[in-house]
């Protein structure tokens, strides 16, 4: 079975941020930047013939290459007045030969460079922050954020570990039946254990990150608002992926949107026509980059259909239009907040429980998605030892 993640292709890594970066730090012309673009595609292809790529990895590399294609391609970094941090200018745009970058040193420009390509997904401390994130952390003391995102961290942990357990008893996982063809009651918290599992997964490294860049004054807590959203996120298809869900491709897909949107299609810019571009053009491209993730590693194991992520993903916008048409007959109902906010719950889990199999079953089935851990200490506390491996848990006959 080839491994989720993978790391042999390290080299290729270094060279795809070392293409991406000298362009940004030496503020190359918009021909230059091309010229880089087109490197990185040709590694991309060379990456690809070789297949070395896990899922997760190869999943990264092309949400990588949508970042470069917005910073290389679609923006010009030292007029987009997006791409600086608000304390840093005066929030107009810089005039060419005289822009902000201009007046800073070479190591100024790098260390900008290296905060645009791994910070500024979100938003968060940018000019394009979303307002959901404005503020959600207040100037707390540094300690009292670092106690609460390690209690936090080592409640993720346990959530992972229960997670991880839970795959070695359902047939979902541990006999490669996929989500469709296991049952209603296994499809069910099989669901809620992928989300379990790959919230887990995000946001562990963001949380070490985090506690790590406060605990050494490198920013505050304010820059580190949680990844993922509250339980009042849950009440829409749309909140969800707007809020709930995490958005560190948030700059990237919007970007194309916008792109396609005014400069090629010349609409309006805070139009419907515009929104509905940007937000079906989102879900297309994460889509793409799922789908081009799971290409190499899906096609090494002998899966011949490829994946089902491209569908999943354009599926969404049919959801929030949908539920967008639904709500206008809700407002005119005499139904209470809590009410609507339990419908809205129900419909959220509804929707993915029908439509997550699109996207995972093609993994599950070839064991991609196989449990990664094998000793669990939830399972020591609960009396049934730490050895999952051998302890012959599938509930399948």
């Amino acid at each position: 079975m080839a491994a989720i993640f993978s790391w042999k292709p390290f080299a290729y890594f270094a060279l795809f941020f070392a293409f991406t970066l000298t362009p940004l730090v030496t503020i190359a012309g918009r021909r230059h930047r091309r010229l880089f673009f087109l490197s990185i595609l040709l590694l991309t292809a060379k990456v690809q013939y070789d297949g070395e790529l896990g899922y997760t990895t190869n999943t990264t590399w092309f949400a990588c290459l949508l970042m470069a294609s917005d910073f290389l391609l679609l923006a010009d970094v030292q007029l987009e007045r997006e791409l600086h941090r608000p304390e840093e200018g005066s929030g107009r745009r810089w005039k060419q030969g005289t822009g902000f970058l201009d007046e800073k040193t070479l190591r100024q420009r790098f260390v900008w460079a290296l905060d645009l390509l791994f910070t500024s997904g979100r938003g968060v401390g940018w000019a394009y922050q979303p307002r959901h994130l404005r503020p959600q952390l207040p100037d707390i003391p540094k300690s009292t954020f670092l106690i609460r995102r390690t209690l936090l961290l080592l409640f993720i942990f346990l959530t992972l570990d229960f997670a991880n357990a839970h795959q070695h008893s359902n047939p979902v996982f541990c006999a490669r039946l996929g989500l469709v063809n296991a049952g209603w009651l296994w499809r069910l918290t099989g669901t809620a254990c992928w989300a379990a599992l790959a919230m887990s997964v995000l946001s562990i490294p963001h949380l070490l990150l985090g506690i790590a860049a406060v605990g050494f004054d490198i920013s505050r807590p304010r820059d580190w608002p949680p990844l993922f959203g509250r339980l009042e996120d849950l009440t829409s298809v749309r909140a969800f992926w707007a809020r709930g869900w995490h958005q560190y491709l948030r700059r990237s897909l919007t970007a194309h949107g916008r792109y396609l949107a005014n400069s090629v299609l010349k609409l309006p810019p805070r139009s419907l026509s515009t929104r509905c571009i940007v937000i079906s053009t989102a879900f297309f491209l994460s889509g793409l980059v799922h789908q081009l993730g799971e290409r190499v590693p899906l096609k090494r194991v002998g899966y011949g259909p490829g994946g089902g992520s491209l569908m999943f993903f354009s599926l969404q916008p049919l959801a929030i239009g949908s539920e967008t048409l639904v709500s206008l007959y809700f407002q005119r109902t005499s139904l209470s907040p809590a009410w609507r906010r339990a419908l809205g719950t129900a419909w959220v889990a509804a929707w993915f429980v029908l439509t997550l199999p699109i996207m995972q079953d093609p993994l599950l089935r070839t064991g991609e998605m196989d449990p990664k851990f094998h000793t669990s200490f939830v399972t020591w506390v609960l009396g049934t030892g730490w050895d999952l491996e051998h302890s012959r848990i599938c509930l399948f006959e």
